[in-house]
């Protein structure tokens, strides 16, 4: 669209300019300009000044240019949105893209992207977090992908959660496929997938491997697909033969059960005990529901 704009966030913006400034040869003359915007006596223009003159600058140094390599890469998303937002993280872990669907028609959709102020500082690993979030909004924005903001599944508690851990996983898989295909993105990405795939499809077994490759190889796949294999990966590949039995705890079919359930800490068994009144060791508990307990907060 042609109106497509990207907003900066203000402070992000000063922020990033005053880190990367140090020790760079146009240093002085950025200071020295600074320093005279102090001497406007009005507030306002003088905030005015300082937003205009550190834009300028983070224009000067690059510093928007990952962003805007990526958003040509996509072109889907200036087609099919409004605007980035561009706003400041507090954390790494909250670094990322959203796709914002105002209930006003005029108003559209539009990209929230949140970055800490030092990964602007960082190209390289800035334009492979871009590129992964951004392949990510692109998938819904297109309608052959299908994409629905809720997985609309009848699991509850634990079982949900399982389903939207294996659905991150599935879909971050596919992501990270297309991007190796593309030059986008390093080959020693497979093997970090693959790791996570392995923690997410345990009960695939021998297996495995293949099935990843199915989604990390290959094109093509949907929204309603990935939320079938989330929910039952045994049914979804066919492997029905290869599953002992079901996890008293979220119900799923796994032949990777916790090979001694009867030694798990006491305040684990009061956990898990305090949603599954009825469970008790000794009817077993699938390694991931295990794992999922001992990650949770209140554990450690």
């Amino acid at each position: 669209m042609s109106n497509f704009r990207v907003d900066y966030e203000t402070r992000l913006v000063e922020e990033a300019v005053l880190r990367v400034m140090p020790g760079r040869p146009e240093e002085g003359a950025f200071r020295q300009a600074r320093d005279h915007l102090y001497e406007l006596g009005d507030p306002d223009e003088r905030d005015q000044a300082f937003c205009t003159f550190h834009g300028q600058w983070f224009q000067r140094l690059g510093l928007c240019q990952p962003l805007e390599e990526t958003l040509a890469e996509r072109p889907i998303l200036s087609q099919e949105t409004q605007r980035c937002a561009v706003v400041r993280a507090r954390s790494k872990k909250e670094e990322g893209a959203e796709l914002f669907v105002s209930p006003d028609p005029a108003a559209g959709r539009s990209i929230g992207l949140q970055l800490r102020p030092e990964s602007l500082l960082e190209p390289v690993q800035l334009l492979g977090l871009l590129r992964h979030e951004f392949l990510h909004i692109a998938d819904m924005l297109t309608p052959e992908f299908g994409y629905e903001p809720e997985l609309h599944v009848p699991e509850e508690g634990m079982a949900r959660r399982l389903v939207q851990d294996r659905y991150r996983v599935l879909w971050d898989t596919t992501i990270d496929g297309r991007l190796v295909r593309e030059g986008h993105a390093p080959e020693r990405v497979r093997l970090r997938r693959l790791q996570d795939f392995a923690r997410a499809f345990p009960m695939l077994g021998p297996e495995l491997e293949h099935h990843f490759a199915r989604y990390f190889d290959q094109a093509n796949h949907r929204h309603a697909q990935l939320v079938c294999c989330a929910r039952d990966p045994v049914q979804a590949l066919g492997l029905e033969d290869a599953v002992d039995r079901h996890c008293p705890l979220c119900t799923f079919p796994s032949y990777n059960f916790e090979p001694d359930p009867e030694d798990l800490p006491p305040v684990l068994v009061r956990q898990i005990q305090a949603h599954f009144p009825a469970w008790h060791p000794a009817h077993g508990i699938c390694r991931q529901c295990a794992d999922l307990y001992r990650s949770r907060k209140e554990y450690a």
